[in-house]
């Protein structure tokens, strides 16, 4: 009929994977047998005629046959009416189908989110080596773009590519051209200039505050918004909120053969650094100015029994990830950990963190603390990896100390704006002291998952990298990683069997040495 979606079926595993096959009748049968209407790569687990689809209005009802098996989701179903999106397992590790809908009278065209997935699983379920489910993503990727999308997405994949190029050879062009100009003190000059813009380094004045307390009200409908629309299970949240950690910290630079750290050459009379006529901050290794430092804010949970902590290696080793600061250790300087501190829910008094071990392979570092040894729950690492279309809980701090000050009430506010002493340090002793440190929590879907990423669209932002991401069982299938914006709002965490790994490490590290006579 016109007016009825179009129903296809992707083979994602077998000889026919890649291929998109549109369904047409009302009985349609799936099995080995050549006879078949959809036929599927020949395995021990699959029969000549395994199952049927009957239809039924706009879709399809999926009949298995008399003891033979069908996974749907990764459920067992021995009937079920499907729906678009569908992950069919004909058999006990057999063949991989998707089944979709595509909206009348249209040309049944993946989008590219749909072909991306489609090439991303059937790498996964490739029983080859990784090296060539890699090969089988990079070289399946563009041919299914070019054949599978619509002829208006290849039309514009085909002008954005052009444009790209030419961006690149113009700034290719003007990169040449100014590369003489470059000083190695105007590049050091420029990475402080941004790091000191970042907006952990820009301190709370009483006129952020004032701001706070006029945009408290919007503030917190967006926070409360968010917390609305997770609707986390309340046994889940509770149990793991008191092990989520808020990190703060701050790093600055040194000179190595002297040690002499880098400083701002002087402040004015208003407390701020003295800048040149360009704007830029004057800092020098001599003279008694106060030492630079860049601050930041990330979350981190608790692992193990003895004060085991484990977060991003971006967030403990922020200077390897951000350009600022690599402009200026391209100078010759190191960069090195001034204070770095961590804060738990209900805990008035701040403990010191120190890092332990940093993965090389993956966005993962453990750390180690004291002072909540045996007293705060552990989160345990799942021993499984998460299906696609399951349900998550993320936690974390979020935006970092800005969050916690707008879901503050106006008394506290007031209260900060009263104190004189409202540094980086000093705004978190009291947030803390007076209860208000608490990680926010959202709830998603899991879209992908794989050996080195899980993507859900649970939602955070800067500041909740380094938080778990829990099943409804309380534990942790991955950690916050990334976020990806441009890919459907989705974000990226690191899966469990990798923290597991690091954590393993981390142990043995911390054992002492065994002495043989």
């Amino acid at each position: 009929m016109i007016n009825e979606p179009i129903p296809v079926i992707v083979h994602l595993s077998g000889v026919r994977r890649g291929t998109t096959q549109r369904l047409r009748g009302g009985i349609l049968r799936i099995g080995v047998n050549p006879e078949v209407e959809v036929r599927v790569s020949p395995e021990p687990c699959v029969a000549d005629r395994h199952a049927t689809l009957h239809r039924r209005e706009e879709t399809y009802e999926l009949l298995v046959e008399p003891g033979e098996e069908v996974w749907i989701n990764g459920e067992p179903k021995q009937e079920a009416l499907l729906a678009s999106g569908d992950l069919l397992e004909i058999g006990r590790d057999g063949p991989i189908l998707r089944f979709r809908l595509y909206p009348p009278g249209s040309d049944a065209s993946k989008t590219f989110t749909e072909a991306f997935s489609d090439c991303l699983d059937c790498a996964r379920y490739s029983t080859d080596s990784n090296f060539r489910r890699a090969a089988l993503f990079l070289t399946g990727a563009p041919k299914e773009m070019a054949t599978q999308t619509s002829l208006t997405f290849r039309i514009t994949m085909v002008l954005l590519l052009g444009l790209l190029v030419l961006a690149i050879g113009y700034l290719t062009f003007r990169s040449l051209s100014l590369e003489h100009r470059l000083a190695e003190e105007a590049l050091r000059v420029e990475g402080i200039s941004q790091l000191l813009e970042g907006e952990d380094n820009q301190g709370l004045t009483p006129q952020d505050l004032e701001a706070v307390r006029f945009d408290l009200s919007t503030a917190l409908e967006r926070v409360r918004a968010l917390e609305d629309r997770s609707e986390a299970p309340a046994r889940v949240v509770s149990g793991a909120s008191r092990s989520i950690v808020l990190l703060q910290g701050a790093f600055g630079f040194i000179e190595p053969s002297s040690g002499q750290p880098l400083r701002f050459m002087g402040v004015g009379e208003d407390g701020l650094p003295l800048r040149d006529p360009d704007g830029s901050p004057l800092v020098g290794l001599g003279g008694d100015g106060p030492i630079l430092e860049s601050f930041f804010t990330g979350t981190a949970f608790v692992v193990t029994a003895d004060g085991l902590l484990l977060t991003n290696r971006h967030v403990v080793l922020p200077w390897e990830f951000e350009d600022a600061a690599k402009m200026v250790m391209a100078q010759g300087l190191e960069p090195i950990m001034r204070r770095l501190q961590g804060y738990l829910p209900g805990v008035a008094e701040a403990f010191q963190v120190s890092l332990v071990l940093a993965s090389e392979t993956a966005d993962l570092a453990v750390l180690a603390c004291s002072g909540i040894t045996g007293t705060v729950p552990v989160l345990p690492l799942s021993q499984r990896s998460p299906d696609g279309g399951e349900e998550v809980i993320v936690l974390g701090y979020p935006t970092g100390i800005r969050a916690l000050l707008a879901r503050a009430d106006e008394a506290f506010v007031g209260e900060l704006m009263r104190n004189q002493d409202l540094d980086f340090w000093a705004v978190a002793e009291l947030l803390a002291r007076e209860g208000h440190i608490a990680p926010l929590a959202s709830r998603g879907i899991v879209a992908q998952v794989t050996q080195t990423a899980v993507v859900y669209d649970a939602e955070t932002t800067r500041g909740g990298s380094g938080g778990p991401v829990l099943d409804l069982d309380g534990r942790v299938v991955a950690v916050t990683t990334a976020i990806v914006p441009e890919f459907g709002g989705s974000n990226l965490g690191v899966p469990a069997e990798r923290a597991r790994e690091l954590v393993f490490l981390a142990i043995l590290r911390r054992l002492p040495p065994i002495h043989f006579h």
